[in-house]
């Protein structure tokens, strides 16, 4: 009998951290979500700073979902990406590029939080480029709750 390739230990999928919650809406795999309440995630509905995650399982509401809050998954992209840029979430569960940070031509509070929310919407980087909306790609996320 051959030995089981255990999930952590692929090539493709190595040091994730995986949590389990409660699905607050029909969840596909793959879709990055949110905390909505104690334990309980839904799919992002645009640029979060909230995001704890990609669901590795897809969930219907009420049910167990599993989702990955550190390592590679694949997700869908919103828009272009290239390679190695910074990602948030978007709308429908999918990720977006995040602008570059940019020091404000003045120093107001606006101005600030507008650079500041940039950092809180992290989630992650692209691995792989994508040239249009609903392109698969991989991607390393950093979301740990």
């Amino acid at each position: 009998m051959a030995a089981p390739t255990l999930e952590g230990t692929t090539a493709l999928i190595s040091d994730r951290y995986i949590c389990t919650f409660q699905a607050g809406e029909d969840i596909t795999a793959g879709q990055v979500v949110y905390l909505s309440a104690a334990w309980t995630v839904k799919k992002t509905d645009g640029a979060r700073k909230d995001v704890v995650g990609v669901a590795l399982t897809s969930a219907l509401s009420g049910k167990k979902v599993a989702v990955v809050c550190r390592g590679l998954v694949r997700v869908v992209a919103s828009a272009a990406i290239t390679v190695n840029s910074r990602i948030g979430s978007a709308a429908n569960g999918k990720v977006a590029a995040i602008a570059a940070l940019d020091a404000p031509a003045t120093y107001s509070e606006a101005a600030m939080q507008t650079e500041l929310d940039k950092i809180e919407q992290w989630i992650g980087r692209a691995l792989d480029a994508a040239s249009a909306d609903g392109d698969v790609i991989r991607a390393v996320v950093y979301c740990i709750p």
